[in-house]
């Protein structure tokens, strides 16, 4: 038996939308700063501010792509 799916996810809602945009706006500029200006070694600092600036870029890709973001899924299971 399949399951069917939702024709309207709850990450389709404008406000959720907006919000997650916003978040992602926000985790690229925190990404680009601790790149920048990050106070521990230069490896350090290139791995962490990139994969913040990527999970930025997702949430704000998937924003615009009516999908649900990595930060989304891995929220869940906090």
């Amino acid at each position: 038996m399949k399951d069917r799916q939702n024709p309207n996810p709850y990450f389709a809602g404008g406000v959720y939308r907006i919000v997650w945009a916003v978040a992602g706006l926000l985790f690229v500029g925190l990404g680009i700063c601790v790149m920048f200006y990050g106070v521990v070694g230069l490896p350090i600092r290139i791995g962490a501010g990139a994969l913040l600036t990527l999970l930025g870029v997702d949430a704000l890709w998937s924003s615009f792509q009516l999908k649900q973001s990595w930060l989304a899924k891995v929220f869940l299971f906090i």
